[in-house]
C-alpha cells in the first residue's frame, strides 16, 4: 500500500522536464533505480545525457547496456553517453 501511495504522490508525472543530465554516473543499485524512476515518470523527456564516474571505465559498456534496457514512458526519449 505504501508503494501505491508513493506512485500517487510522485511529482514527476506533472514535470515538463525535456533534458536531464546526469554527471559521474556510477551504476550503483540506487543510481539505477533513480534512473528507472526518472525514465518511467518524466513524460516529456526527450534527451538524457549521462557521463560516467571516471573510476568505472572498465564497466562503462555494461552500465550503458543497463541504462538502455530501462523502460521509458516518453517515446521521444533518447539516451546519450558523453
Amino acid at each position: 500500500a505504501l508503494e501505491e501511495e508513493e506512485e500517487e504522490l510522485c511529482c514527476l508525472w506533472t514535470c515538463q522536464v525535456i533534458v536531464l543530465e546526469i554527471s559521474e554516473y556510477g551504476g550503483s543499485f540506487q543510481e539505477l533505480e533513480q534512473m528507472r524512476h526518472f525514465l518511467g515518470k518524466l513524460e516529456c523527456l526527450e534527451t538524457v545525457k549521462v557521463s560516467f564516474d571516471s573510476h568505472k571505465k572498465d564497466t562503462i559498456e555494461l552500465l550503458q547496456t543497463n541504462l538502455l534496457a530501462l523502460p521509458r514512458v516518453s517515446s521521444k526519449c533518447n539516451i546519450h553517453f558523453i
